[in-house]
C-alpha cells in the first residue's frame, strides 16, 4: 500500500509546515509530504526537501471564489477533501494521512498504517476518549460545538466508501466550512460527526499517544522517560501544538486558560523544544508574511463578514470593496439619528455574542453605545478602512475621526459608570 502524507498552511505558517516535514523525516522517512499552499506562491524562496503544491493551480475559478468567501482559517480547512482527491487522483497514492502543520511526530504512526491496511476507510481521533472533570465542564462544551473529531488529523483510504464520503464532505465545505458556533458550523470539523454513521469501516484511533493537546491533556498527562515521551503512560506518537505562540513563550495555548507552562509537566519541555524547531525553520521570516487573501487589489482590507455578502465585481470579488453595499445603513435595525448603524456594522454585531449582550440594537441606548464602541474600538480591530468608518460617522455632529474617537470613548465610560451603578 502506497500512503502519502499533506498538511495546508498559508506562507506566515510554513515553519509549522516544515517542523512537522523534519518530524516526518526522523520519525516515518518512508512517508512522502506534501505541503499544500492555501496563498499566494512564494517568490524567490522556496524551502528546500519538500514538495510544495498551489491550491490555487487546483480547480482555479471555485478555489478563486472559496478564497475570497472564507477567512483564513476557514480556507485553509474547506479545501481539506479536495487535497485528499490530488493525492488518490494525481499524486497516485492508495492511502493518505492529514497532519495540521503544527503537529510534530514523536513515533510511527504504526496504528494508523495497520488500521488501513486491515480495512479502515477513515481513521479519526475523537478529541476526547474520558469525561473530563467538573472544571473542564465549559471545554466539553466547546467540543461539542466545534466537532466529537479533531481534524488536525484524519486518514482516508482510496477506496469507494472513502471516496463517496469525501465527495459529500468536499461539497459541504464549498460553502458551509463556517467558524459559525451559533448555527452549528465549526468549520471542517462539524461535518466529520457524521463520519460513524456513513463509514461502515471507520476506525476510530483511542491510543492516548495520537493526537494529545490541550483539550485531552488533563487526561494524558506528558512524561519524559528513559525511552522517550509518554502520554498517559503509552508511546507519545504525535502532538498537537494549538495555540502554540512563538511570540509569548509562557503561554502553552492561547486557545485556553487552564494550563501554562507551570502546570503542565514535562509537557513544557515538549513545548519549549517546538519553539526552538519553529525559530530554526525561520519562524521569524515566514510570519511576517501577509496573508495574500487578506486583501482587495485596492489595498484595503477584507473584514471578514464582506465575504458573505456581495463583491462589487462578481468577476473578480478581489477587485475592490462593495462600499456601496456595506456602508448602506443596516435595515435590520432601527436607525437612531447621530449612530448610523451600516450594514457592515450590523453583520459584525450579528457575529459576536459579547456584542449582542454588551450592545443590544433592539433599544437606541444599546444602538448608541454600540456605535460608539466601533468608533473607538471596532474600526480598527476589524481593519476597516477609512471609508467604513465615514460611513457610520456621516449622520454624526463629529466626523473627524480623531476627534470622533475621543467622544466615543468617553461615551463608552459613562455607560459603564452607568451600568456599575446600576448594580449597586
Amino acid at each position: 500500500m502506497k500512503t502519502g502524507c499533506f498538511t495546508i498552511c498559508s506562507r506566515n505558517y510554513l515553519a509549522y509546515a516544515l517542523t512537522l516535514r523534519d518530524s516526518l523525516k526522523r520519525i516515518e522517512p518512508d512517508l512522502d509530504l506534501k505541503i499544500f499552499l492555501a496563498d499566494e506562491p512564494i517568490a524567490g524562496m522556496a524551502p528546500k526537501d519538500v514538495e510544495i503544491i498551489q491550491i490555487s493551480d487546483m480547480r482555479a475559478a471555485e478555489v478563486h471564489d472559496m478564497a475570497f468567501r472564507y477567512t483564513v482559517i476557514e480556507f485553509n480547512t474547506a479545501v481539506k477533501p479536495f487535497c485528499f482527491e490530488y493525492m488518490f487522483d494525481q499524486a497516485g497514492y492508495d492511502s493518505v494521512i492529514y497532519l495540521d502543520p503544527d503537529i510534530r511526530l514523536f513515533a510511527p504512526m504504526q496504528q494508523v498504517h495497520d488500521a488501513l491496511a486491515g480495512g479502515a476507510s477513515c481513521v479519526l481521533t475523537p478529541h476526547i476518549q474520558l469525561p473530563l472533570t467538573e472544571d473542564d465542564t465549559l471545554l466539553e462544551l466547546d467540543i461539542m460545538r466545534s466537532g466529537t473529531f479533531n481534524l488536525g488529523f484524519a486518514a482516508f483510504a482510496n477506496i469507494p466508501e472513502a471516496r463517496t464520503f469525501l465527495k459529500w464532505w468536499k461539497n459541504k465545505l464549498r460553502t458551509n466550512c463556517r467558524v459559525d458556533l451559533q448555527n452549528g458550523l465549526f468549520v471542517d470539523q462539524r461535518f466529520v460527526d457524521f463520519a460513524p454513521s456513513f463509514l461502515e469501516h471507520l476506525s476510530v484511533l483511542r491510543d492516548p499517544g495520537y493526537n494529545v493537546a490541550y483539550w485531552n491533556l488533563a487526561n494524558r498527562p506528558v512524561q519524559k522517560t528513559a525511552s522517550g515521551w509518554t502520554a498517559a503512560g503509552k508511546p507519545l506518537v504525535f502532538f498537537h501544538f494549538s495555540g502554540v505562540t512563538p511570540s509569548a513563550p509562557d503561554v502553552f495555548s492561547k486557545h485556553q486558560s487552564r494550563f501554562d507552562m507551570t502546570n503542565v509537566g514535562d509537557a513544557a519541555d515538549l513545548v519549549r523544544d517546538y519553539l526552538d524547531c519553529l525559530a530554526a525553520n525561520g519562524q521569524a521570516i515566514w510570519s511576517t508574511i501577509p496573508y495574500a487573501y487578506g486583501s482587495f487589489a485596492t489595498g484595503d482590507p477584507i473584514v471578514d463578514p464582506m465575504r458573505q455578502g456581495p463583491p462589487s465585481d462578481p468577476a473578480d470579488p478581489f477587485a475592490a470593496p462593495n462600499h456601496t453595499f456595506w456602508n448602506a445603513p443596516s435595515k435590520r435595525v432601527d436607525q437612531t439619528p447621530g449612530a448610523r448603524i451600516t450594514r457592515l456594522m450590523q453583520a459584525i454585531h450579528a457575529a459576536r455574542p459579547d456584542l449582542q449582550e454588551a450592545f443590544p440594537l433592539s433599544n437606541a441606548t444599546g444602538r448608541r453605545d454600540f456605535h460608539a464602541w466601533f468608533v473607538a474600538y471596532g474600526a480598527r480591530e476589524y481593519r476597516a478602512s477609512d471609508a467604513d468608518l465615514a460611513a457610520a460617522l456621516s449622520e454624526s455632529t463629529t466626523r473627524t475621526q480623531t476627534i470622533a474617537r475621543h467622544f466615543a470613548r468617553l461615551r463608552l465610560g459613562f455607560s459603564r459608570a452607568r451600568g456599575r451603578q446600576a448594580k449597586t
